[in-house]
């Protein structure tokens, strides 16, 4: 399920020390991404996840549009991560810089 947050909610919960997880490849996060996200293509989630999250902490997770993102999602529920949330598309936020 793809939850919307708004810019302050973003902010707030990132300053708290969540992770904002972006599962696009490297050269669409090299091409633009949101303030301080972390890049971990979606197709290596499942190998990298225990290395760069904690499982503890909440997760935003976005993609392009949201169905990658949706996907990791329940990668990260499957690994574990009980706080791994889809914010959906890229688009959505880029106003929130």
């Amino acid at each position: 399920m793809m939850t919307q947050l708004s810019c302050d909610d973003i902010r707030q919960t990132l300053a708290a020390g969540a992770t904002l997880l972006d599962v696009r490849t490297t050269d669409e996060f090299n091409n633009g991404a949101l303030p301080n996200a972390k890049n971990i293509p979606l197709a290596i989630l499942p190998v990298l996840a225990h290395e760069h999250l904690d499982k503890d902490e909440t997760v935003f997770i976005y993609c392009r549009v949201g169905s990658r993102a949706m996907m990791a999602e329940r990668i990260l529920a499957g690994l574990g991560y009980r706080n791994a949330i889809n914010i959906g598309g890229i688009h959505q936020y880029q106003h929130c810089n």
